[in-house]
C-alpha cells in the first residue's frame, strides 16, 4: 500500500501547487513563474544530490529523466496557461487525462487493458465532451439574466480545451518516463528532470526579453515558494511511489489532482460551473479512477 498512498500524497501536494501558480500566474506570467518554479526545485534538487552522493545513473537513465523534465515542462506550461484563459475547474480534470499515456504505452508493448479501463477511456473522454459543452440557453420565451445571457454569447466552447490536452499529452508523458528515470536514483531523476525545463524557460525568457520583476512583487513571492515546494514534493512523492507500485496504478492516482485543484478553486476564488459541466468533471475524474483497474 505505500506506493498508493505516495502517489495520492502526490496528487494532494500537486493539486495545491497548480491552483496557486495557476491563479499567481495571471499576474505574473506564465514563464515568469514557471522559471521561478523551476528553480526553486532545481536548487532543492541540486541540494539533495549534493547530501545524498548517489552515483551518477547511466545514459539510458539520464535520457528518461531529460525527457520526463520536458514533459513536465509542457504539461506546466500549458496547464498555468489553460488556467489563465480558461477556468480552472474545467480545465483541471481535462488536463489529467494524460494518464491514458502509460496504458498506450503497454498496449504498445502487447499488453493489453481490462474492460474497466477501457471503460475509464470512454468515460474520460464523454467527460472532456460534457466540460467544454457551453452553457444551456434558456427556455424559449424565458428572459435571461444579464450574467446567464453574457455567458451564453460569450464563447462557444470553454477557451483553455487546447491548452488542457496539450498539457494532459506532457503530463502522460511525464508519468511514463518518470518510472524508468526514478529506478537508478529518485535524487538524480528529479535533479535532471528539473534541471531541463529552467534551461528552456531560461533560454526562451532572454529571446522574449521578458522581465521578472513581477514575480517579485510580495503578493507573488509568497505563492510561488509555496507552490515550487510543492510541486518538488509532489515530484519525488510520485518518483517514490513508482518503486513502490505499479505503473498502471500510481499514476492514476497521481492524476486524482485535479480533484484538489477544483475544490480550492471553488472554496477559495468561488468558480462556479453549470450542471451539465460539473457532471462531465465528475466523468472525468471516474474515468482515470477506472483506467487504474483491470
Amino acid at each position: 500500500m505505500l506506493g498508493p498512498a505516495l502517489a495520492l500524497g502526490s496528487s494532494l501536494t500537486g493539486g495545491t501547487s497548480d491552483f496557486l501558480a495557476g491563479t499567481t500566474s495571471r499576474r505574473t506570467g506564465t514563464l515568469e513563474l514557471m522559471f521561478c518554479v523551476q528553480v526553486i526545485g532545481l536548487l532543492l534538487a541540486g541540494s539533495w544530490v549534493a547530501v545524498s552522493a548517489g552515483p551518477i545513473p547511466g545514459i539510458a537513465t539520464l535520457a528518461a529523466a531529460a525527457g520526463a523534465g520536458l514533459a513536465l515542462m509542457v504539461n506546466l506550461a500549458a496547464l498555468f496557461q489553460a488556467m489563465v484563459v480558461g477556468t480552472i475547474s474545467i480545465v483541471a480534470p481535462i488536463s489529467a487525462t494524460g494518464v491514458v499515456v502509460p496504458i498506450a504505452v503497454g498496449v504498445a508493448r502487447g499488453e493489453h487493458p481490462g474492460a474497466a479501463q477501457v471503460a475509464g477511456i470512454v468515460v474520460a473522454i464523454l467527460g472532456i465532451v460534457l466540460t467544454t459543452r457551453p452553457p444551456p440557453e434558456p427556455a424559449p420565451g424565458r428572459v435571461p439574466s444579464a450574467p446567464v445571457a453574457l455567458a451564453a454569447t460569450a464563447a462557444p466552447a470553454e477557451p483553455g480545451l487546447g491548452l488542457a490536452l496539450v498539457s494532459a499529452l506532457g503530463g502522460g508523458l511525464f508519468f511514463w518516463l518518470m518510472a524508468p528515470a526514478s529506478r537508478h536514483g529518485v535524487a538524480w531523476a528529479v535533479l535532471i528532470a528539473r534541471l531541463v525545463p529552467v534551461s528552456v524557460v531560461a533560454a526562451t525568457l532572454v529571446i522574449r526579453r521578458a522581465s521578472l520583476r513581477p514575480v517579485f512583487e510580495r503578493q507573488a513571492v509568497g505563492a510561488i515558494v509555496t507552490s515550487a515546494v510543492l510541486a518538488f514534493s509532489g515530484i519525488v512523492l510520485y518518483a517514490f511511489s513508482t518503486l513502490h507500485g505499479q505503473l498502471a496504478i500510481v499514476s492514476v492516482l497521481a492524476s486524482l489532482y485535479p480533484a484538489v485543484t477544483v475544490l480550492l478553486a471553488h472554496r477559495l476564488i468561488g468558480e462556479r460551473i453549470h450542471r451539465i459541466q460539473q457532471r462531465g468533471i465528475c466523468a472525468v475524474l471516474v474515468g482515470i479512477v477506472l483506467m487504474s483497474m483491470g
